[in-house]
């Protein structure tokens, strides 16, 4: 007996299910294999496909522009398919790539009743329920940004080369040949990606010897808490034990195997192992891996400088600021004046009765005096300011 919260829940879904077609997730191969012009990002629940950084105008014709969200769902089989919610997916693909669509439609498919993935996406994309939570793929990288952060900020080294890596996707087909295949690449993002000279910046923090540095998996198990190793050690051992017999051929040959969701929990796996690794990284250095992110992000915003100031003395002027308390500050638009540039000043008062002015200099009255219709007063200029955040310490 349905309860009433339950009946409306499965009359909405109904309301969806005309409005879904589905398809061989074959079809992801063409823009798999051209990542050159598109961008394939994929979780769990489904994925999108839009064009590359890559891409131009001048790549129309052979390399149509898409922009399509799609979602995963599970077949009676346990295979995993392709649906589309085709009211947006006229609007969101080419003619071009429609008919490469249609060539891979399943008709009448039966559908599993365990269907987590595609209810998800449902409630996130259809209903507009952004409380559904992300899948293990996306967690992956965040979890890869955060150890990042934290590592370049106290041990000078990104841990991992990458943390957003493209190659990194579900296998296309359901049988052990294209499984084998996702596990090489996410092999390459967190067992090859692992960074050499970091291992060892943390060994030596940590006062622990490595007894072979060019060996980053066995260091990793080595600089880590024996209590951790099954945590941390056993699940990124496991991915390098599946990706060392790739290289040969198969002895069973390629076969039927439930590639897509074995692959899903090696994700899962990874993303646990990840999380802890990124918990002790925040205890050893006593460091919050988010603001070590917020951090090196703000800092992006910063001009990188290559040259001194012109005149350098200016450098001295600015120097005086080190170590004084700021008492008092002044920010906004400077007196009109029609022989000068529209701008900004910032006037800072500190404790020790000094103050400093910031405003910008340009050349707007020499170029104006060689032009017959600009006029100083023509060119506004104003300060912008960006702040980098203190780091935290590691939260209890």
């Amino acid at each position: 007996m349905f309860t009433h919260i339950q009946l409306l829940a499965c009359i909405k879904k109904m309301e969806h299910e005309k409005y879904f077609q589905y398809f061989d997730r074959a079809v992801l191969n063409f823009y798999r294999v051209n990542s050159h012009a598109y961008h394939l990002k994929e979780d769990d629940m489904g994925g999108e496909i839009r064009i590359s950084n890559n891409w131009d105008e001048s790549m129309e014709k052979e390399y149509p522009y898409i922009e399509l969200k799609f979602a995963f769902r599970k077949l009676e089989n346990n295979f995993i398919c392709i649906g589309v919610f085709m009211p947006s997916f006229k609007d969101k693909v080419s003619e071009k790539d429609y008919k490469k669509w249609i060539a891979f439609h399943k008709e009448n498919p039966n559908f599993s009743e365990n269907n987590n993935g595609f209810d998800r996406w449902v409630n996130r994309y259809i209903n507009g329920s952004w409380d559904v939570n992300d899948g293990p793929k996306i967690k992956i990288e965040r979890e890869l940004k955060l150890i990042n952060s934290l590592t370049k900020i106290k041990f000078e080294e990104n841990f991992f080369k990458h943390d957003n890596y493209r190659l990194v996707n579900y296998p296309v087909a359901e049988n052990n040949e294209e499984y084998t295949k996702s596990i090489l690449e996410l092999y390459r993002l967190v067992i090859d990606g692992m960074v050499k000279e970091c291992i060892i910046n943390i060994s030596q923090f940590l006062e622990i010897s490595l007894t072979d540095d060019k060996k980053r998996l066995n260091s990793l198990k080595e600089i880590i808490p024996q209590e951790l190793e099954k945590k941390i050690y056993k699940p990124l051992s496991v991915i390098n034990r599946k990706r060392m017999p790739i290289h040969g051929i198969p002895s069973k040959g390629i076969v039927p195997f439930p590639a897509f969701e074995t692959f899903n929990t090696d994700l899962q796996n990874i993303y646990n192992a990840l999380r802890e690794l990124k918990l002790w990284l925040e205890n050893i250095s006593n460091l919050d891996s988010k603001s070590c992110l917020k951090r090196l992000e703000s800092l992006s915003l910063f001009p990188k400088l290559d040259k001194p100031p012109r005149p350098e003395f200016k450098l001295e002027k600015a120097q005086r600021m080190v170590g004084k308390t700021i008492d008092k500050i002044e920010f906004g638009e400077t007196n009109f004046n029609e022989d000068v540039h529209q701008g900004e000043a910032l006037n800072i008062y500190f404790n020790d009765g000094t103050a400093i002015t910031f405003q910008i200099g340009s050349n707007a009255y020499n170029i104006a005096s060689d032009s017959e219709n600009l006029k100083p007063s023509d060119i506004h200029t104003d300060i912008m300011l960006f702040w980098a955040e203190k780091l935290l310490s590691k939260k209890e």
